[in-house]
């Protein structure tokens, strides 16, 4: 038994299909297909319900695809309302990144780089 990335990995499954080549497999998922009494399937990702990736008990472990477990671990940002300095349009940008800029001696921020560039004098000209 490893501990490595924070997961328990096993060693000696050479004839487990969801080992590796070196006959290892993350302990989650060799408890996981032991009690569907199947391998994993590709698409198929196990979620520790608790958050410890350590914590292998069948209780803790949920069956799920890529795209849900990524919402389930995505980390939700906050937005910052913004007016555009060329056209006026009100727009959302990440807090994190607009506090740095602030942070930093930007006072105009833009919904667009076409609107940045019309505010520099590289787009082109509107006609009249």
């Amino acid at each position: 038994m490893i501990k490595k990335f924070e997961y328990i990995q096993r060693c000696g499954f050479h004839s487990h299909p969801n080992a590796n080549k070196n006959g290892v497999i993350l302990e989650h998922r060799l408890v996981m297909s032991q009690y569907l009494k199947r391998p994993l399937k590709k698409g198929e990702i196990i979620h520790h319900i608790n958050g410890d990736r350590c914590d292998n008990r069948l209780t803790n472990l949920k069956i799920t695809t890529r795209a849900v477990h990524a919402k389930k671990h995505a980390k939700h940002k906050k937005y910052i309302r913004l007016t555009c300095s060329n056209c006026g349009e009100v727009f959302f940008k990440p807090c994190s990144n607009i506090n740095w800029k602030k942070a930093n001696g930007q006072t105009s921020f833009y919904c667009t780089r076409k609107c940045m560039a019309h505010s520099f004098g590289r787009g082109r000209k509107k006609p009249t």
